[in-house]
């Protein structure tokens, strides 16, 4: 048997206990249901802007309770000359084990793209995307407003 010197088994040691964490990607479909109020501020029917908070739900595809979460956004958006613009929101996600992350993003009619950040608990570290599809409206009562809509959660967690 050959003998390795100390120094090189230390340092490939230490080389080891370095050596970054593997990251842990995965991406997880589902549908995320929602239901707000919005604050409405309307000069004419084709210049309007708007705030609204949202409590909504978002289910893993096949029930997955680990992977299903809830929480609550707020955003703004308009309407300029008759025409859409997209609108800024910003939403906690929980976990049933309080673990929480946040998203940023922008969203239109024909659907919606944010950023993951600031995990705690088991997302610390999180990165990634949401992505979804165009809402489907739902009945809500008078003053408020239900949605639904497909979405893709594509994160990384570090290992």
């Amino acid at each position: 048997m050959q003998h390795i010197p100390r120094a090189i088994l230390s340092f490939a040691l230490a080389l080891g206990l370095a050596a970054p964490a593997l990251a842990k990607t995965e991406t997880i479909k589902g549908t995320s249901c929602w239901t707000g109020k919005l604050d409405m501020i309307a000069t004419t029917k084709k210049d309007m802007g708007w705030t609204y908070k949202l409590d909504f739900t978002w289910l893993a595809e096949g029930n997955d309770k680990d992977k299903s979460l809830s929480g609550r956004c707020v955003g703004s958006g308009g309407m300029v000359g008759g025409k859409y613009q997209s609108s800024p929101f910003f939403c906690t996600i929980n976990a049933a084990d309080g673990s929480s992350y946040m998203s940023r993003g922008m969203g239109s009619p024909k659907g919606a793209k944010s950023t993951l950040f600031g995990g705690t608990g088991a997302f610390a570290g999180v990165t990634g995307t949401v992505t979804g599809g165009p809402a489907v409206k739902m009945h809500a009562p008078k003053g408020s407003f239900a949605r639904c809509r497909a979405d893709v959660v594509v994160r990384t967690l570090p290992d």
